[in-house]
């Protein structure tokens, strides 16, 4: 899976949203059929919200993200930072570079650290399986030349966190693979049954990558086990791995996603990364004009389509929600937009998931490539739906 780092462009954009969320708002106000007016632009005021953040012995509450303390900005491979987060019907979760999972499941923030699977290694695409949460685990050599021998043993590739345990267990090492050390399954992505994976070699002389398939023998989406895996993997082109993680349009997204935005009388583009509740992985849908390539200064964020309803998270914190999502009514009509509270400059939103009647957000402070500090926000979305 081709990396979704969410790099946003504030400042030149400002205006424009600002004024879509203004009519948006007046809209909604004289329009949906919920008693409930929408939620003022920004909801600092509120007191609905506590911040978190990070530091390598795990999460602790700050009054703001901006009085966190200084921390060495680290490329986003090796940084602490929530990498994905997301819901299935049981579990509500975040993955954390270089920490572990962030469990929400029981209404209250919980890191399940694990010191020895996540040092040394990335951690990256979070995936609802069938089995539990799953996580893929890659090494950036170039950051991580030197690692002990005991690190180097059996180096896992799949991890499953099982949230009855509260514990990360390893489930597909490389060497179920036969790859040999110097060389990185970067991404994964699981397609139609079966899992697709990039394999990046790098030498003094040069990169060379190779593209793999595996699955289980009746290829039903579940994580094969070592001798299946073996058995089941073969070499795949370039071409169907960039096929199979390619944007879809945004016209072929899910209704409820697509209701989000549907009152919004000046259109503007976007990408957005969506996770379905009950689907493995995320789906980047292309919202622009010629659907570009990614990149560049266009709007990114991320959505989530739950029983309850649809929500959508933008990089300055511009939210589109449900009502029913928002006020725990089935039976609430309507789209509230509201903003989360206002980051310093040089700190953007990501990845959130939503579980009972609260939001969580990631956030941190980048650079480019590169990650400083990071946390998350918890919106009380009981609270949010007070204010009239």
């Amino acid at each position: 899976m081709v990396k979704q780092r969410y790099f946003f462009y504030e400042k030149k954009f400002l205006y424009v949203v600002n004024l879509i969320l203004f009519f948006f708002l007046v809209f909604t106000s004289c329009n949906s059929k919920n008693t409930k007016k929408p939620i003022q632009n920004e909801i600092t005021e509120l007191k609905a919200h506590t911040w978190y953040y990070f530091s390598k012995n795990g999460i602790s509450t700050v009054d703001l993200p901006q009085n966190v303390p200084e921390t060495a900005i680290k490329p986003w491979t090796e940084a602490i930072r929530i990498t994905a987060a997301g819901n299935s019907a049981k579990d509500s979760c975040a993955l954390v570079n270089r920490l572990g999972i962030l469990d929400f499941s029981s209404g209250t923030p919980v890191l399940v650290r694990d010191v020895q699977l996540f040092s040394y290694v990335t951690a990256d695409s979070l995936l609802f399986t069938p089995e539990g949460p799953a996580f893929h685990l890659y090494r950036n050599a170039y950051f991580n030349k030197e690692i002990s021998a005991t690190v180097q043993e059996k180096r896992t590739l799949i991890a499953l966190y099982d949230s009855n345990q509260f514990i990360c267990k390893p489930v597909l090492s490389y060497s179920d693979f036969g790859i040999p050390e110097g060389s990185e399954i970067t991404s994964i992505l699981p397609k139609n049954g079966s899992w697709l994976a990039v394999v990046k070699t790098a030498t003094q002389e040069k990169t060379n990558f190779k593209y793999m398939s595996f699955s289980t023998p009746d290829e039903d989406g579940t994580i094969p086990n070592p001798e299946a895996a073996a058995i089941t993997a073969t070499e795949i082109d370039a071409d169907t791995f960039r096929m199979a993680q390619l944007p879809q349009p945004f016209e072929n997204a899910p209704v409820p996603l697509k209701n989000l935005f549907a009152e919004i009388p000046v259109p503007f583009d976007f990408y957005l990364s969506c996770r379905t509740e009950g689907e493995m992985a995320a789906v980047l849908y292309d919202n622009t004009m010629l659907q570009s390539p990614v990149g560049g200064y266009l709007w990114q964020g991320c959505g989530l389509i739950c029983q309850k309803g649809a929500v959508a998270v933008f990089s300055d914190g511009t939210t589109y929600m449900n009502n029913s999502l928002l006020l725990n009514d089935s039976m609430a009509e309507g789209v509230t937009a509201f903003r989360l509270p206002k980051l310093p400059g040089g700190f953007v939103y990501g990845e959130f998931t939503v579980s009972g009647d609260k939001m969580y957000v990631a956030w941190e402070e980048t650079d480019f490539y590169k990650t400083g500090r990071s946390g998350f926000i918890c919106v009380d979305l009981n609270q949010l739906a007070k204010k009239d």
